[in-house]
């Protein structure tokens, strides 16, 4: 087989495991310019977790995962998507270039991420899409736990 099948074949395995464990969520198409509504949305939200992870059809499933978590604002960077676990090594040290601090954990659920820490975390889905990925096209966005739009 080659890579591109089982890539593919690793995508929808992953794309039907979040849609069976997160099958209350709901999905809309976005634009990057919207990342900052999307933040204050989630920042507003009045429940004890809001999510959202931002999927970039154009770089091969790209997933950048945003949340507020008993108020806390998070960015991470979720190892089950396999551009991710691609383009981990390159994507970490695009952290440490910017001066951001970061921890590979495991989530609740058992999903291995590299969570992110540092000033400027909202700005921070543009920058790697920008600056990584050369892209400002649309986002599927995948969420709950707050009002869209």
């Amino acid at each position: 087989m080659n890579l591109t099948l089982i890539l593919c074949i690793a995508a929808a395995l992953v794309g039907l495991f979040l849609f069976l464990k997160y099958r209350t969520a709901k999905e809309w198409q976005i634009s990057s310019s919207e990342i900052p509504t999307l933040i204050t949305k989630l920042r507003s939200s009045p429940g004890p977790l809001a999510w959202a992870q931002l999927i970039s059809d154009e770089n091969d499933g790209l997933a950048l995962d945003y949340a507020v978590n008993n108020g806390q604002f998070e960015f991470n960077w979720c190892l089950l998507c396999p551009k991710n676990i691609e383009d981990k090594g390159r994507f970490i040290e695009f952290l440490d270039k910017h001066g951001y601090a970061h921890t590979e954990i495991k989530a609740a659920n058992g999903c291995p991420l590299i969570d992110v820490q540092g000033s400027d975390l909202e700005g921070l889905a543009n920058r790697v899409l920008s600056e990584m990925y050369h892209s400002t096209g649309s986002l599927r966005m995948l969420g709950e736990g707050f009002e869209w739009p």
